[in-house]
Order: C-alpha cells, then structure tokens, then sequence
C-alpha cells in the first residue's frame, strides 16, 4: 500500500485535501536522500500545501452557534508564533501534531487549555490567592481523612477550533496551515539507544516535523452550566482573563521554551448568556408553515399583513412570550423590503408582543 500511496503527493500539487487523514496515514518512511529525490521530503512539501476545507466553514458556524446553550465566555487569539499541539501523539512522523479528526485543521484540546490555565494560577498567585478560585475551576477529588466530597469543576473548557475565514470568490484559496519544521538532536547515541554518554562528538541529527503556521486564529470559548448565578459568570469572565494572559505569556504544546505556542487576543473577552430554549408549539408551526407558502406563493406583503392581522394575531398572542418572539422574527424576515409597510408590520408586532395579549 505504501508503494499506491508514495505516489499521491505528486498527484495532488494542491496538497491534501484533509490534512489530518494525510498526516496519519500517508506519511512515507523517512530517508536521507536528497530534496529532489526523498519521498519523505517530497511529502513534507505537500503537507506545507494543505489548506482550511471550504466547508469547513458552515461547521465552524454551527459549532460556534452552539455554544449560545451556556453562558459562554469568547474571544479570538492569534498565533504569535508557530504551534505544536499533540507533538507526543503517536504519529507515523515521530513528532505529532494534532488535527480536527472530521475537518483536519488545526485544533487546540480543551484538555491543553485547562493545564496551561491551572499552570499559570499556580505560578503567578500565591496558593491562598487562588484556592477558592481553582477549587472551582478545577474540582477537587474527595478526601476521607478529612471527610471532604470531590466536587467537579463548574467551567467547561471547550476546544479552541480553528476559526474560518471568509472565501468570498470561488478561485480564491482557503489559507496554508502547516509549514515545515526542524529540531536538531546533537546527542543521537544517548537518545537512541544509549549506547554512550552524550559527548561533544555526535553528528546533528535534523529531524524534520510540522507544525502549524504563525497568524493562524482560533475561537477560545469558556462556558458554564445553564442557571450558573452572577458569582459564576464572574469566575468565567475572570478565568477567561487568566488564561489569556497565560497564552501570551506561557504559550501551549510543545517548544514554548524556544518561543512556540504564544498566541494574543484579539479584542476584548465576550461574554454571552444562553439563549431562551424553543419549546414545542403546534400553533406557532402552523403560523412559520403558512409564512413559508406565502413567501413560497409571492403573495403581495400588504395582504399578508391583512390576513396576518385578521387570522393569526388573536391566535398568536396565546402563546408565550419566546414563541411569540419566534413568530414575529419570522414576520420580519418576510415583510423588510417594502418602506411604506414596515410601520404598520412594527405595529402589529408591537400588539402581538404586548404584555396584555388578550385584546386585539
């Protein structure tokens, strides 16, 4: 199979499609043959091709939109400089680097921004500083001695994904997202086999891997549970903060001592409240499904206004508050273009909206 598969990068100049897929599976075995001769090299070069998928762009979107079912806490941060996430993974490379299993673009585990977070409090606080504040970030496990119960932590780190960016022509290309790498191993008899001490003598060993370009942005999203009180959006707001500083300060992944991993925030952290849940409402369907053959029908705006007001509004104004919040978005995103109608649309939403529904 290595042999259908050594071909593939000469067969795709526009590198891999689904940069995880090729970075598991189609790696060849490393060489040392020249540049122009080294399938090893030649993979390397296309790997460096990859780009973001151009759906991925709707599943960014959908994955963003649900987040709006906590209280989330947002913000946008940039690559400062280059990134090795996952560089321990098993990879058939040697050096891993983790990749979005569906999309295969770069991925930030939740996992890696809880570590730096806890990492960073315990550096720059002093413990007493930040007990109560980590307790409730982190859980603690429970203690018999003391007869303490383990509790979880109260915030959800999400994975920070890769954020899309807008393709707005359809010759123009998604952005590069890995870029060849090097570390230079100088002591290759000690960390080979140990076979002796580690000396002065050693040849460099340059061991080619990847890694993800600098300017590459991700969406880091805090949230806690539905209900949370004033006290936990708070401690989101505040953890976000941290962890931001700790990104730019600290980095993530692998080689931050040597300047990796830093990324810097763009804008201030965002913190939105879940949104109001859609509960069921045959009367409020009916009302969207008869929109919808209106709009489907082009039937003039003025008479749907008229039949709206003659029709529907009784019978709406029954509902709750958020299913009438529903049918009136609905109305607007149909009756908008026409000036002369908008007043009495605002009207009548006016009237459905109203806190005393019953008279109409």
């Amino acid at each position: 199979m290595r042999n259908d598969l050594r071909g593939l990068s000469q067969s795709l100049e526009d590198g891999p499609s689904h940069a995880g897929l090729a970075h598991e599976r189609y790696a060849p075995e490393k060489d040392d043959l020249e540049e122009k001769e080294s399938p090893w090299r030649k993979w390397l070069q296309w790997m460096e091709e990859a780009r973001v998928p151009r759906d991925y762009a709707v599943a960014f979107s959908r994955w963003r939109e649900s987040l709006r079912q906590w209280h989330t806490a947002s913000v946008t941060v940039r690559a400062a400089s280059r990134l090795l996430v996952g560089h321990g993974n098993a990879s058939p490379t040697g050096v891993g680097l983790t990749l979005h299993h569906t999309w295969g673009v770069p991925v930030i585990p939740g996992s890696s921004l809880k570590g730096v977070l806890a990492a960073y409090l315990r550096a720059a606080f002093e413990p007493a500083e930040v007990e109560v504040a980590c307790r409730r970030l982190f859980g603690v496990p429970g203690d018999r001695l003391t007869g303490q119960g383990a509790t979880a932590g109260e915030v959800l780190f999400h994975d920070a994904l890769w954020v899309a960016s807008p393709v707005k022509k359809e010759e123009e290309k998604t952005p590069l997202m890995l870029a060849r790498d090097v570390l230079t191993v100088h002591q290759k008899t000690w960390y080979g086999d140990a076979t002796a001490w580690p000396n002065d003598y050693d040849s460099p060993n340059p061991v080619a891997f990847l890694s993800v370009r600098p300017e590459g942005r991700f969406l880091l999203a805090l949230s806690v549970a539905p209900g949370a009180d004033a006290e936990s959006v708070t401690l989101l707001r505040w953890a976000t903060d941290r962890l931001c500083e700790a990104l730019s300060q600290c980095g993530v992944g692998g080689k931050t001592s040597a300047g990796y991993g830093r990324l810097t925030p763009e804008g201030e952290v965002v913190v939105s409240p879940p949104r109001a849940v859609s509960r069921p409402s045959p009367v409020r369907d009916e009302f969207t499904t008869w929109l919808d053959a209106q709009r489907e029908a082009k039937t003039e705006q003025r008479k749907v206004l008229e039949d709206f007001e003659s029709e529907w509004l009784r019978r709406l104004s029954t509902l709750p508050l958020g299913a009438r919040e529903e049918c009136a978005q609905a109305m607007r995103t149909l009756v908008k273009k026409n000036p002369k109608l908008l007043e009495r649309r605002d009207d009548l939403l006016v009237r459905l909206l109203a806190p005393s529904t019953g008279n109409h």
